[in-house]
C-alpha cells in the first residue's frame, strides 16, 4: 500500500501483510485419533513396527493376515504396547484374511466398522505381499501367478473394497466454488482419506544377485497401480501413495541371513550396494508412513512413490 501527499508524490511505501496465522495452521498435526487404520499383512516385522507408531498417534487399527495365530499373537503384543506406554485408548482389531481372494478381502472391510463403533476405515496400510528367489526359466507358471495375485490384485482389491465403503457410507459434498481457476474449488468428500501401499525399490530397479521376476513386476505393478488409482480418485479426496523400501533388517530377514554361509555373504553383497552400508530398520519408515497418512502435512501428495532405501537406487 503506498501514501502520496497534496502534491501527488509518493511518500512511503507499506506492505500488505496477511492476518498472524495461528501455529496450527502452519504446522502439520501427524495425530490420528477418531481414524481407523486398515494394516495388512499384520503380523509382519515391518507393519508390527507401523502399528506401533499408529497407535501411538491414536489410531483405532484393524490387522489383517492370514495366520489366525499370529494375527492373535500380534493383537496382543500391540494390546500390552499400548498399556505399557499409557496411550489413549484405542480398538485393535484382528481379520484373518487371504488378501488374493477379492470376494474375502470384500467381506472383511465391510465388517471392519462393526468392532469400530461404526466409524469406516479410511487410513490403509498395505505390507501384504511375499517374494520367492526362483531363476525365470524355472518360474512355474500358478507360483508366478500366487505371487502376482497376492501382491498386486491384493493390493487392488483392498483400495476398491475400502473406497466402496467410503462412497457408500457418505454422500457427496459441493463445491466452495465454481470458479475453476481458484486454488480451493472444490471440497473433497473423504479430506482424510490416505492410502500407502509398501511397494519396494524391486519395482523401481532389478535386485542382484537373487533372481525374483514374479516379485519385481508385481511391485512395479504396485506403484503404477497407486498412481492410477491416485488420478481416479483425487475427485473424491482419496489420495493414494507408496512407499518403495530398500532392504529391511526385520526378525525374519536377520534370521535368513544369519542362518547360513550363503546368507551372510548375501547380506555382504546388499549391504555393498547401498550407499549407507547397511540395511534399513523398521522404524526408519515410521516417519514417511506418517507423512502419508496426515490429512496436514501431505494433503497435496498423491500418485507419489517415496523410495526409503539407503540410496541403493542412486547407484
Amino acid at each position: 500500500m503506498t501514501n502520496s501527499n497534496s502534491n501527488g508524490m509518493v511518500e512511503s511505501a507499506q506492505q500488505d501483510l496477511p492476518s498472524m496465522p495461528k501455529l496450527q495452521d502452519i504446522l502439520p498435526s501427524f495425530r490420528l485419533d477418531g481414524h481407523v487404520t486398515i494394516v495388512t499383512g499384520g503380523s509382519g516385522g515391518l507393519a508390527h513396527t507401523l502399528t506401533q507408531a499408529l497407535l501411538a498417534q491414536g489410531s483405532d487399527v484393524a490387522l489383517l493376515d492370514l495366520s489366525v495365530e499370529r494375527l492373535e499373537y500380534t493383537q496382543r503384543e500391540l494390546q500390552e504396547f499400548a498399556r505399557a506406554n499409557n496411550l489413549n485408548k484405542v480398538t485393535i482389531s484382528a481379520w484373518p484374511c487371504d488378501i488374493g481372494d477379492a470376494a474375502i478381502v470384500e467381506e472383511v472391510v465391510r465388517a471392519i466398522p462393526l468392532k469400530h463403533n461404526g466409524i469406516v476405515p479410511d487410513k490403509l496400510i498395505h505390507t501384504a505381499g511375499y517374494c520367492q528367489n526362483i531363476p525365470a526359466m524355472d518360474y512355474d507358471a500358478r507360483q508366478a501367478e500366487a505371487v502376482v495375485r497376492v501382491n498386486l490384485m491384493g493390493s487392488l482389491y483392498i483400495c476398491q473394497s475400502m473406497s466402496r465403503q467410503l462412497l457408500q457410507k457418505s454422500q457427496r459434498r459441493k463445491s466452495v466454488s465454481s470458479d475453476s481457476s481458484e486454488a480451493g474449488e472444490a471440497v473433497p468428500q473423504f479430506p482424510h482419506a490416505s492410502y500407502v501401499l509398501i511397494g519396494s525399490m524391486s519395482g523401481c530397479i532389478v535386485n542382484n544377485p537373487q533372481p525374483q521376476v514374479a516379485y519385481n513386476m508385481s511391485k512395479a505393478g504396485v506403484i503404477h497401480m497407486a498412481r492410477s488409482l491416485a488420478c481416479e480418485w483425487a475427485r473424491y479426496g482419496i489420495r493414494v501413495n507408496s512407499i518403495s523400501p530398500g532392504y529391511i533388517a526385520t526378525a525374519l530377514t536377520k534370521k535368513v541371513i544369519s542362518g547360513s554361509p550363503e546368507g551372510a555373504a548375501l547380506q555382504q553383497e546388499w549391504t555393498s550396494r547401498v550407499p549407507m552400508g547397511r540395511m534399513a530398520d523398521p522404524r526408519e519408515f515410521v516417519g514417511a508412513m506418517l507423512y502419508l497418512l496426515s490429512s496436514s502435512a501431505s494433503s497435496y501428495t498423491t500418485g507419489e512413490n517415496l523410495v526409503v532405501d539407503g540410496g541403493y537406487t542412486c547407484w
